[in-house]
């Protein structure tokens, strides 16, 4: 189905929740690090291309990701000309598609943005945060109609420079102002810029997390290999009895040093007592 835009409109189908809470969790829990262009992760190669190499288990919980919620992620993005370049928290932002590889989502700013949710004091915060994303997620593919308009008459400019034989940079330089006016031009119009498809699968699992803001939580147990986790009850603090057993132990053991030398006193007067 298409809307009025020409834009593709995703049928609504059901996401269980629970399938829905072990995804955000799998997603927050991808191992931290800093992947943007100016990170200590950085690097450029010879042609002055930005890499960034993520650490070891980085890969491998993107792999178990896509096997077990192949459904769940984005199938569309932001034009990844909007994606900010000083880190993830610059600006609203998930997923992100180049205008001329539409096949390709980009989706590493999912679990630091995620993180940075779950780890905020305050609830309302966390649910102005999500709505917020979702909300841009879901003019994603009407910006992706102007960027593709954009891209393709920068293109069409670039060829008829280069059949009339100029020099390759006036080619880049007049088509990149081309491209520029286009998107100033097609941007201008709000009704189009916000004209929203439904909400798809991963729409759904924004959703979800809107539900249950209150109850994501992060593990306090030093070096829980799974620290962000979604509570089954608001009073639950660890994400498991192991990690709680620790913390329970010191807990009787802070006790037994208040109280036991007290507690030892009774009992041996009992005893006496009882003998006697």
């Amino acid at each position: 189905m298409r809307n009025k835009h020409g834009l593709s409109c995703t049928a609504k189908t059901d996401v269980d929740p629970a399938l829905a809470d072990k995804f955000l969790c799998a997603l927050a829990n991808v191992p931290e690090y800093d992947h943007s262009p100016d990170g200590p992760k950085a690097k450029k190669d010879e042609h002055d291309c930005v890499h960034v190499s993520p650490p070891p288990g980085v890969d491998d919980a993107w792999q178990r990701i896509y096997h077990l919620f192949p459904d769940l992620l984005p199938k569309h993005g932001n034009p990844d000309h909007e994606r900010p370049n000083h880190g993830v928290t610059d600006a609203h932002g998930l997923a992100w598609q180049d205008p001329a590889d539409l096949e390709f989502v980009s989706v590493d700013d999912i679990p630091p943005k995620l993180r940075i949710v779950w780890t905020m004091p305050s609830i309302q915060g966390r649910k102005m945060v999500l709505v917020s994303e979702l909300a841009y997620n879901l003019r994603g593919p009407a910006m992706m109609a102007v960027a593709i308009k954009a891209r393709q008459a920068e293109l069409e400019k670039r060829a008829e420079i280069e059949r009339e034989g100029l020099a390759a940079e006036n080619t880049w330089h007049t088509g990149y102002q081309v491209w520029q006016e286009v998107l100033k031009k097609e941007s201008a119009d709000l009704s189009r810029m916000w004209t929203a498809v439904d909400a798809d699968a991963f729409g759904q699992v924004l959703l979800r997390a809107f539900e249950i803001a209150d109850r994501l939580r992060f593990c306090p147990t030093p070096n829980c290999p799974a620290p962000y986790f979604i509570a089954q009850r608001r009073s639950q603090k660890y994400c498991s009895d192991a990690c709680s057993l620790p913390a329970q132990r010191e807990c009787k053991r802070a006790w037994w040093r208040e109280h036991g030398a007290q507690t030892r006193r009774r009992t041996t007067r009992r005893r006496t007592r009882s003998c006697v």
